[in-house]
């Protein structure tokens, strides 16, 4: 049986700029990877490293400054990062990346990193 995803409206100030954010960069991914598969799972999956690369930071850090056993979980989102990276580095030797969808890929990483620490 396949669930259903359900869309959750939009119901703050902040949901609205979420929503209206996520609407623009899937207009501008549509439109600038039109049948180009392939490199636009690179930006993707080189933007969905970034939480377990975040997530593992601030683990590791709230772990240090409380001096107490983090169960495990610095382990588990670096691992997840690192799962992410070997997807990235697949598409890439399918997709070949020029130059300028490389900046692309650093500036979407960039923004991924500012809006996790923002949210956080």
């Amino acid at each position: 049986m396949i669930k259903r995803i359900i869309h959750h409206e939009a119901e703050s100030p902040s949901d609205y700029f979420a929503l209206v954010c996520t609407k623009f960069l899937r207009v501008f991914a549509d439109t600038f990877f039109a049948g180009r598969y392939g490199h636009r799972a690179v930006v993707l999956e080189t933007v969905a490293g970034v939480p377990g690369m975040v997530g593992g930071t601030l683990q590791h850090l709230k772990s240090l400054r409380r001096i107490e056993n983090d169960q495990g979980w610095i382990k588990t989102l670096l691992e997840e990062a690192e799962n992410r990276r070997m997807h990235l580095m697949t598409f890439i030797e399918i997709a070949k990346p020029n130059s300028f969808e490389r900046l692309l890929i650093i500036l979407a990483q960039g923004i991924s990193i500012i809006y996790s620490f923002c949210y956080i």
